[in-house]
C-alpha cells in the first residue's frame, strides 16, 4: 500500500515547485492581460500583437536561463509534473513555433477581416501554448489527459473561428467529433491502466510492475488506448480523418500552428514517456504500425491532391510517420536528432504555409493548377516557396537534408542488426521518394507552365513576404552551416 503525503508536506512541495513554472506563470499573466485590455480598451489591436509577443518573449527567456541553468531533474506538485532538461528544450521549441505563428496570424487577411476582431483568437492562442506546456511536462495520467483536452479545446476553436460557410462549419464539427471520440478512448484507457496498477503515476515502478503482472491483451488494451488518444493530435494513421478537411477549411496560420506545435508539445511528451512504455513490446509494435502507415498513406494520398492545403496535410501526416520512427530507439540517444528535425521540419513548414496564404491572400489561388505561370509575377516569393518545399523533401543544400540525414544515419547505426527497423528504413526512402511527386507539382505549375489567363502583378503584404524570405533564408543557412544547430540543442 502506499503512503499518503500529509497535508503539509502536499503543501510544502507545492511551494516548493511554484518557482520552476515561471514559464507557464508568465503565459498566464500575459493570457489575462490580454483579455483585460480587450475589455476596456477600443483600439486595442496592436498593444494586443506586442503583449502577445511579448509574452512568447519572456516565456522563451525565461526557459533559456533555466537550461543554461539546468542540474536536474524533479518532479512538482507531489508528481504531477517533470521539471528536465529535454522538457525545456521541447517548450523552447513550442515557444519559437508560437511565436512565428503569432506573427502569421497578423498576416492572414481571413482572421483579420473576422467581424470580431482577432483579439478573442490571441486568447485563446495563448491558452494554447500553455496548454502545450503542461502536456510537455506532464508526468500524470490525469494531467496528460487535462493537457490534451486542453489543447484540443483551443485547436476546436481556432479551426472554427471562421467557420461562416457549410464547407468550413463541417470540417470543424468533423474535428470535433474525432477529437470527442478520441479523448474518450483514451480517457477509458487510463482508467484501465489505473485498475491494474492503482496508480496514475506515470514514472512510478507500481505502474510497470502492475503492468507486467496483468495478462497481455488487458494490459497491451489499455496502452494502446492511451497512445490513440495521443496519436490523434499527431494526425497519426488511423487518427488522421479530421486533418485534410480541417486544414483546407481553416485559416491558413491557423493550420501552420496546428502542424507544427501541438506535434512539438507531443513529440516532447512522448519522447520522456519512452522508458515507461519501451519495456513492454506493445509500444514498439504500436509506434512501428503507426509510423509506416502514416509514411505510405501520407505519401501516396498527397500525389493526388490538388488543393495545396490538403496536400499539405496528407504532407503532415507523412512526417509524423517518418519522425516517430525515432521512437523505436532507445531515449539515450534521439534527443538531439529529434529536436534537430523538429526545428527544421516547423521552419519549412510555417514558411511554405506562409507562401501560400501570401497567394491566397493576393490572388485567391488554392489550387495547384491555379499557380500556372505566376512565378514570374512573385518571383522572390516563388523561389523562397522552392527552397522551402526542397527542405521538407529532403534534398540539400537546404535544413531538410540535414535533418533527414540525421535520422537516417542513427537508425541504420542502431537497426542494420533489427529487422523492423530495415523496414521502417526502406518505407522511409521510398516514401521520401514519393515526396518528389506532389512537392515539385508547385515548382513544375510555378515556373514550367503557361497560364490561359493575363495575371496581374500583385505584391501582397509587404511584412508577410519579409518573413518567407527570412525563413527560406535560414533554411538554406542551416543546410550549408548545420553546427548552428548545435547551440540550440544544448
Amino acid at each position: 500500500m502506499q503512503n499518503i503525503p500529509s497535508i503539509s508536506q502536499t503543501t510544502s512541495d507545492i511551494l516548493q515547485s511554484l518557482p520552476y513554472l515561471k514559464s507557464e506563470w508568465i503565459i498566464v499573466i500575459g493570457f489575462l492581460l490580454v483579455i483585460v485590455t480587450d475589455l476596456f480598451s477600443k483600439n486595442s489591436k496592436n498593444i494586443i500583437a506586442g503583449l502577445a509577443a511579448l509574452t512568447l518573449i519572456i516565456s522563451g527567456a525565461v526557459l533559456l536561463n533555466e537550461l543554461y541553468a539546468f542540474e536536474s531533474n524533479k518532479f512538482l506538485f507531489n508528481g504531477m509534473f517533470v521539471f528536465s532538461k529535454s522538457a525545456l528544450q521541447f517548450k523552447i521549441l513550442v515557444v519559437a513555433a508560437s511565436l512565428f505563428s503569432l506573427l502569421f496570424f497578423y498576416q492572414d487577411d481571413r482572421l483579420q477581416n473576422h467581424p470580431k476582431g482577432i483579439n478573442d483568437f490571441i486568447s485563446i492562442f495563448l491558452a494554447g501554448t500553455l496548454g502545450l506546456f503542461l502536456l510537455i511536462s506532464s508526468a500524470n495520467l490525469l494531467m496528460l489527459y487535462l493537457s490534451v483536452e486542453m489543447i484540443s479545446l483551443v485547436s476546436y476553436l481556432m479551426v472554427a473561428y471562421n467557420a461562416y460557410q457549410k464547407k468550413e462549419a463541417e470540417a470543424s464539427m468533423k474535428y470535433v467529433l474525432f477529437g470527442t471520440v478520441s479523448s474518450a478512448i483514451m480517457l477509458y484507457g487510463i482508467s484501465l491502466i489505473y485498475g491494474f496498477t492503482g496508480t496514475i503515476n506515470l514514472y512510478n515502478e507500481v505502474m510497470l510492475e502492475g503492468l507486467s503482472q496483468t495478462a497481455n491483451i488487458p494490459a497491451y488494451l489499455a496502452v494502446i488506448m492511451v497512445l490513440a488518444g495521443i496519436s490523434f493530435k499527431l494526425s497519426a494513421v488511423p487518427f488522421h480523418f479530421w486533418t485534410p478537411d480541417a486544414y483546407e477549411a481553416a485559416p491558413t496560420s491557423v493550420v501552420s500552428f496546428l502542424a507544427t506545435a501541438p506535434k512539438i508539445a507531443v513529440f516532447g511528451f512522448l519522447y520522456y514517456l519512452i522508458p515507461s512504455f519501451q519495456n513492454g513490446d506493445v509500444f514498439n509494435q504500436f509506434i512501428l504500425a503507426v509510423a509506416a502507415t502514416s509514411m505510405i498513406l501520407g505519401n501516396v494520398i498527397a500525389v493526388f491532391q490538388n488543393d495545396a492545403k490538403r496536400m499539405m496535410a496528407y504532407s503532415a501526416i507523412g512526417h509524423t510517420g517518418f519522425i516517430l520512427m525515432l521512437f523505436v530507439l532507445p531515449q539515450a540517444i534521439i534527443l538531439k536528432s529529434l529536436l534537430c528535425y523538429l526545428a527544421i521540419y516547423s521552419i519549412a513548414n510555417i514558411g511554405t504555409f506562409m507562401s501560400l496564404a501570401s497567394i491566397e491572400n493576393s490572388y485567391g489561388f488554392t489550387k495547384i493548377a491555379e499557380l500556372k505561370g505566376l512565378g514570374k509575377n512573385i518571383p522572390t516569393l516563388a523561389v523562397a516557396l522552392v527552397l522551402l518545399l526542397v527542405s521538407l523533401i529532403g534534398l540539400p543544400p537546404t535544413a531538410g537534408f540535414i535533418a533527414k540525414f540525421v535520422v537516417f544515419s542513427i537508425l541504420l547505426s542502431v537497426g542494420l542488426s533489427q529487422p523492423y527497423i530495415t523496414v521502417l528504413l526502406i518505407v522511409a526512402a521510398f516514401t521520401t521518394v514519393i515526396s518528389l511527386f506532389y512537392y515539385l507539382k508547385i515548382p513544375l505549375n510555378l515556373f514550367l507552365k503557361k497560364s490561359d489567363l493575363n495575371i496581374p502583378i500583385i505584391y501582397g503584404r509587404k511584412n508577410l513576404r519579409i518573413y518567407i524570405i527570412l525563413l527560406a533564408v535560414l533554411t538554406l543557412l542551416l543546410g550549408l552551416f548545420p553546427s548552428i544547430l548545435n547551440y540550440f540543442t544544448l
